[in-house]
């Protein structure tokens, strides 16, 4: 038996019937929550129950919008620990601190809660396959899934952009259909043309946002049916936070949660952090970001779609939004690594450095207890390891051997002073040629330059920019470094110190 009354534009509020299968408003395009008939099950739902089933986010069935068990797509996500501190405790000095380790979720991230619940509703509406345009979490884990449910996949990836390595191989090792286009925004469009035979997942997809919030119903059935004072979550759409807090409202209007103190304190990066703008400007709008952070990417999320939700759910909560340093971040993701057991990604340490700087700047009172959400593993960002080991040379020497090596020994000579001449900005075969042999002493036939730069792109170390016709009706072909490329010269360059 389903619970859920509607679906409801969370700007315009404008409802819809249940079955309605749509992503967002089409009055104004607003994002899309599910509600429940939460008057009957406070009738129905108890403590003891729930706390009788097996640890999943599915022990929570009524407060999710499936309408049949037996079609639940599932690969064992929630269910996750509640890691109670002592070294970061002692460390920041906070009396009770706790993790929420998302990073044993199946694919490694909490948007395995989100990805479930999406698939599992797509499977029951009789969808055959599923669509994204991403390169991350999303990505890796929406693959996964359809591969569960016996579904064909697509996603869309930019190759403008930068890629956890991690990710990646997930998202190839899950056989989906891989489509390199030119960026976010392409990638976006083309997911949105299968509309007419897929199903398209966004972050802000109203059944994938409603798996979200299963992580505060796990935190405060493990904190025995109470909230903390504070719970820290990294923003990057801001669907998460948004939906810890719907989660929060809905334990307490259920009777779970005798009363909702908690406050909800959203981290973002420092140089693409567009709600912390808005919330410390005291704005309603929210202003999309230029740039993004190099570090945090799943995070760097420059129009995020959820953002005014997030907004909104920070100001009820009367809690704080911060941005914080890629060093600080660091920092963090070390400390949380040495002293917890826990490899996160960048993104997930933010709230650890988020803690920290709230403690210092007395937002937050050492003997308040506080959750800091860990949303991903640091397995599906590889070369962070390297941060964890700078200045141990027999270290960093022997992730060369085992890492960089794999990148680099196989360029020969030609091709590193071709993505050389690329860092100058973008260029064409004649003038690459030219430059070759004028600046490099290199002579080579200009065939042989274009099945250089055809290897280069194939291995992903360069793009195409561009083409222009020229006056004598040709095409002109531009390449430019990619950000792979530009990590690599810098091993080639490590390497040969």
């Amino acid at each position: 038996m389903s619970f859920v009354t509607a679906l409801k534009c969370t700007q315009c509020g404008r409802e819809y019937a249940p079955n309605e299968y749509i992503s967002t408003c089409t009055v104004c395009d607003g994002v899309l929550n599910v509600t429940y008939d939460l008057g009957q099950l406070r009738m129905r739902l108890e403590s003891t129950e729930l706390e009788r089933r097996l640890p999943s986010i599915w022990k929570y069935f009524e407060l999710l919008p499936v309408m049949n068990l037996d079609t639940v797509v599932s690969l064992g996500e929630g269910g996750t620990f509640l890691h109670k501190c002592d070294g970061l405790a002692r460390s920041t000095g906070i009396q009770e601190m706790y993790l929420k380790d998302e990073t044993t979720n199946p694919t490694g991230a909490f948007i395995d809660r989100g990805t479930a619940v999406e698939v599992s509703v797509a499977r029951e509406r009789g969808f055959k396959s599923m669509c994204c345009g991403s390169t991350g979490n999303l990505a890796a884990s929406l693959v996964a899934y359809a591969a569960r449910a016996g579904l064909s996949s697509k996603v869309f990836i930019p190759q403008r952009v930068s890629v956890d390595v991690g990710k990646f191989y997930q998202i190839l090792a899950y056989g989906a259909d891989v489509e390199v286009v030119r960026d976010h925004e392409e990638a976006e469009a083309r997911a949105n043309r299968e509309a007419s035979h897929s199903c398209i997942v966004t972050p802000s997809s109203p059944h994938f946002l409603e798996g979200l919030k299963t992580t505060v119903y796990e935190v405060c059935e493990q904190l025995q049916w109470t909230g903390p004072d504070w719970i820290i979550v990294p923003m990057g759409n801001g669907g998460h936070l948004s939906m810890i807090w719907k989660g929060l409202n809905e334990l307490n209007q259920v009777g779970l949660l005798e009363n909702n103190k908690t406050r909800l304190v959203g981290v973002q990066a420092k140089g693409c952090a567009p709600i912390v703008e808005a919330f410390d400007s005291d704005a309603d709008e929210i202003i999309p970001c230029t740039t993004v952070s190099s570090l945090s990417l799943d995070i760097s999320v420059k129009k995020p779609s959820c953002g005014h939700m997030a907004l909104k759910a920070i100001r009820e909560s009367k809690g704080h939004a911060i941005a914080v340093h890629d060093k600080d971040t660091l920092k963090a993701l070390g400390d949380l690594a040495r002293q917890e057991g826990v490899f996160a990604e960048p993104s997930s340490a933010t709230s650890i450095a988020a803690l920290r700087a709230l403690i210092e700047s007395r937002e937050i009172s050492r003997t308040d207890s506080v959750v800091c959400v860990i949303t991903g593993m640091g397995l599906k960002y590889p070369e962070i390891a390297r941060t964890l080991v700078k200045g141990r040379a027999e270290l960093e020497n022997l992730l060369s051997q085992v890492e960089d090596r794999r990148f680099t020994t196989h360029l020969g000579k030609t091709k590193v002073h071709i993505l050389h001449i690329l860092t100058k900005g973008e260029s064409y075969g004649y003038e690459i040629w030219k430059s070759l042999q004028e600046d490099h002493g290199i002579r080579l036939r200009i065939p042989s330059v274009y099945q250089h730069l055809v290897e280069l792109k194939t291995s992903g170390l360069i793009i195409g920019t561009r083409s222009e016709r020229t006056f004598d009706g040709r095409y002109r072909r531009y390449y430019g470094l990619s950000e792979r490329g530009k990590w690599t010269l810098n091993q080639v360059k490590r390497l040969s110190d």
